[in-house]
């Protein structure tokens, strides 16, 4: 019953971020605006400029920037095939809104399929990120805790005009 609710709550999540990103032209369709200047898609950073930032605020050796760059690359290689079945199921889940009569539950099935691939992904950036963590030092890890809800936040990149906040 829990799981059920879970995944319900994150299926109506997944639906109203959807609709949010369409409704401000910013979706994996559209051809809105970056959010943020010298990143791609919708403001995120590629792998390349997280491990250069990384680098930077850990300070990490060139030994442990090549196990990072391939953690990253194994992983990017891994989950692949499933963000592009979470681009599929968007695309559904956006048709079958679409229509004249809306189906409840084929909708609720999507949902439930898009919640699942989510938490797959989920799960596999917490492997990354625990392979990372144990590669890095205990000073390093320190600094990774404390440095990591402001990266969540986005403070110290660079916004809309180009300026560091």
């Amino acid at each position: 019953m829990k799981k059920r609710i879970i995944i319900g709550v994150m299926a109506v999540t997944t639906l109203a971020c959807g609709v949010w990103s369409a409704q401000a032209g910013r979706g994996p369709d559209f051809d809105g605006p970056a959010l943020h200047d010298g990143c791609g898609e919708r403001g995120k950073m590629d792998p390349e400029q997280r491990i250069a930032r990384m680098t930077k605020k850990l300070k990490l050796s060139d030994a442990q920037k090549e196990q990072v760059q391939a953690i990253v690359k194994g992983e990017k290689e891994q989950v692949a095939p499933l963000m592009e079945k979470l681009k599929e199921n968007r695309k559904a889940l956006r048709e079958a809104t679409e229509v004249e009569s809306f189906d409840e539950a084929a909708v609720k099935a999507l949902a439930d399929k898009q919640a699942g691939l989510q938490a797959e992904l989920i799960v596999a950036h917490a492997k990354v990120r625990s392979r990372i963590n144990a590669i890095l030092t205990p000073e390093q890890r320190e600094l990774f805790k404390k440095q990591l809800p402001k990266m969540k936040r986005g403070e110290g990149r660079k916004r809309h005009r180009g300026t560091e906040e």
